[in-house]
């Protein structure tokens, strides 16, 4: 019998919650076919999720390596990229949309060319510290502004987006934040045993991205109360 292999409890979290994030991506898919289908560009948002959970999986799992390190923040950069994209097809016009994506792009392409062609050591090392508590290194930096700018998109144009999906975009919202403090903390941060921060943070962003999902239903179906 073939004996299991034995890692860290901190990446075991971090690698299993990551399914999280694939199933969270499949789910949206699904939910697209089987309940109301959605604009191309949301289903490519969704499909991003899935892509970008694989290589999560692959570098938490098995030894945080150089490459697998570069897949895991290159998927995350293109699916925040693609979120913004899709916010840009929704509300803004053709020329906005291509200075802002464009100009998007070309930062989270530097961000990536940056990634590889450094030590892991340099790539790991933080721009914002929180001390031995943890912090964010570079890409993880133009991660955060990517969906900020996401967000304040959404919020730009907000006086157009159906009065009843407003609440869904503050529960997307608060998800993010939340999200984003869980993610302040080293990936292998564990307090009060169980308190494992980068796993949390993987399992706040499943939850984030259904409840992205719901928002866009509210939205492009037009959801109304029942009498």
């Amino acid at each position: 019998m073939t004996p299991v292999a034995c890692i860290e409890a901190a990446d075991l979290a971090n690698a299993v919650t990551a399914f999280a994030t694939i199933f969270s991506g499949l789910i949206a898919l699904a939910l697209c076919a089987l309940v109301a289908p959605q604009p191309r560009r949301w289903l490519w948002v969704y499909a991003g999720v899935v892509i970008t959970g694989i290589p999560t999986v692959w570098y938490h799992g098995f030894g945080e390596m150089a490459i697998a390190g570069l897949a895991d923040s290159g998927t995350n950069l293109l699916l925040a990229w693609l979120l913004q994209v899709a916010v840009l097809g929704d509300y803004y016009s053709r020329r906005t949309r291509v200075w802002v994506a464009s100009a998007s792009g070309l930062i989270n392409l530097a961000a990536v060319l940056w990634r590889a062609a450094v030590s892991l050591e340099t790539a790991r090392t933080p721009v914002i510290s929180f001390g031995a508590f943890g912090g964010f290194h570079l890409t993880e930096v133009v991660l955060i502004l990517d969906v900020l700018l996401a967000v304040a998109l959404f919020y730009i144009r907000r006086s157009r987006i159906p009065a009843r999906a407003r609440p869904l975009l503050t529960l997307v919202t608060a998800i993010f934040l939340v999200g984003m403090l869980l993610a302040t903390a080293s990936n292998r941060r564990v307090d009060l045993q169980i308190m494992a921060w980068h796993a949390l943070w993987h399992v706040a962003g499943a939850f984030g991205f259904i409840a992205l999902w719901a928002f866009n239903h509210v939205r492009f179906s037009n959801v109304t109360s029942s009498p």
